[in-house]
């Protein structure tokens, strides 16, 4: 949506304290935090000055303030401050509270627009999940606004919906994330899913101060679905967890995806689980078999989550995301009970305690086609005995021995800017 300077001080109502703006500029997006999905040539923009202690555990902690009248004269924006935030000069709206404001301008978004909301949550695949579906509904040529960030908190969650949705958005598809037990169900009060989906349950995010097992995550993520929506979840995480399957929720059994392919996409359960929850929205829609099929062979795994290169002939799958152990396990999860080759060249657990998965790592890097190249950095983080071997015998390996499925993992590189997997992994070996 796009506000002017009038209605934004309307909605801001008693919060508003004074303006120097001049004239009624329409603004075409209202900047509360970054989000990948904004335009690159804005003119007008109304920069939010928003700031964070980090606290509760959605952030890091952020503060825009010191930068904020260089971006806006860089940019030529308008800012939106608080008290005692410094302009460089720069027109201003001032507010008694930015988080306030965002919540009123959310609020009225969402009073102007009613879309059809799709929401996935689970300890893996979220974000392809999520990714295929707005894919799947744009091959039924529908309209579809995917919210997407590193860490979808209520701040982003507002951020995507008063810019990217307006009265015409049929559908959004998001992913609802926990990194503490609270925040799914956060999510799910600002955000609720017209049907929800809870794909998986690994052992993600058992530390201290986090989640102490994995019903403590279940328990957690069922609380995405409002009483009056539509709720399916994977009968193996309330078989697993053996516990009964949530009042109000539908089963479903992973099916394969038969009679229909994709090369870029790897032989694993995640994969097959991508396919039924498709399959399972196409239903609820009444979208047509031939639609489902076309929107998995056309597929193109979104955010680098998924990669296939190729290295010297072979289709390799490049994992350049942390190591957390249950997304490592993931790719061991084959639907013909196979290992991959899993070729390791930097372990970098960000925020996580591996300790929280040491069992789940044991199985990854016990197996005796895992091969972790020998550095200091490596031998530190890892805390679980591997097949360490220099690089010599690490391109022996890729080069001669590595055939059939296979995963290198470089911890964080898909994060770097322009970084390119097939030229790396070429280059490198």
């Amino acid at each position: 949506m796009e506000f002017t300077k009038e209605e934004i001080t309307h909605i801001a109502g008693e919060e508003m304290v004074e303006s120097n703006i001049e004239g009624n500029p329409k603004y075409q997006w209202v900047d509360i935090v970054g989000i990948p999905q904004r335009p690159t040539e804005l003119k007008s923009s109304l920069y939010l000055t928003s700031h964070s202690s980090g606290e509760g555990g959605w952030d890091y902690g952020f503060d825009r303030r010191p930068t904020a009248a260089k971006v806006a004269f860089d940019k030529g924006w308008h800012l939106g401050i608080e008290e005692g935030t410094e302009t460089g000069g720069a027109e201003f709206t001032k507010v008694r509270n930015l988080d306030v404001l965002a919540r009123k301008l959310y609020e009225h978004a969402r009073s102007e627009t009613d879309p059809y909301i799709i929401g996935v949550t689970g300890s893996v695949g979220k974000t392809t999940t999520v990714a295929f579906l707005e894919h799947l509904l744009q091959a039924s040529d529908a309209d579809v606004v995917r919210f997407y960030s590193k860490r979808l908190t209520p701040l982003s969650v507002m951020c995507h919906y008063i810019n990217r949705v307006d009265q015409y958005t049929p559908f959004v598809v998001m992913e609802y994330s926990a990194y503490l037990k609270d925040h799914v169900a956060q999510l799910s009060e600002l955000l609720p899913p017209n049907i929800a989906f809870l794909t998986n349950i690994y052992d993600t995010h058992i530390n201290p101060g986090m989640f102490e097992n994995r019903q403590d995550i279940f328990e957690s993520k069922i609380r995405i679905k409002p009483v009056e929506s539509i709720g399916y979840v994977n009968n193996k995480v309330t078989s697993e967890l053996d516990v009964p399957r949530p009042r109000g929720w539908n089963g479903f059994d992973v099916e394969l995806p038969e009679g229909t392919s994709n090369v870029l996409l790897p032989p694993t359960l995640r994969t097959a689980e991508m396919f039924t929850v498709g399959k399972l929205l196409a239903n609820e829609l009444n979208l047509s078999r031939a639609t489902l099929n076309n929107a998995y062979e056309s597929f193109k795994p979104a955010e680098n989550r998924i990669l296939s290169v190729n290295y010297r002939g072979k289709n390799v799958f490049f994992h350049g995301e942390t190591s957390g152990g249950s997304r490592l396990w993931s790719w061991f999860e084959t639907l013909d009970k196979s290992f991959p080759w899993l070729m390791v060249e930097s372990i970098d657990f960000a925020d996580e305690d591996p300790q929280g998965f040491k069992s789940t790592l044991e199985k990854v890097f016990y197996s005796d086609k895992t091969f972790v190249l020998d550095t200091p950095t490596n031998r530190e983080r890892l805390p679980v005995k591997a097949n360490f071997v220099d690089e010599t015998e690490f391109r022996n390996i890729m080069r001669q021995r590595v055939e059939g499925y296979a995963v290198y993992h470089k911890a964080l590189a898909t994060r770097q800017h322009d970084f390119n997997p097939e030229v790396y992994i070429n280059e490198t070996w």
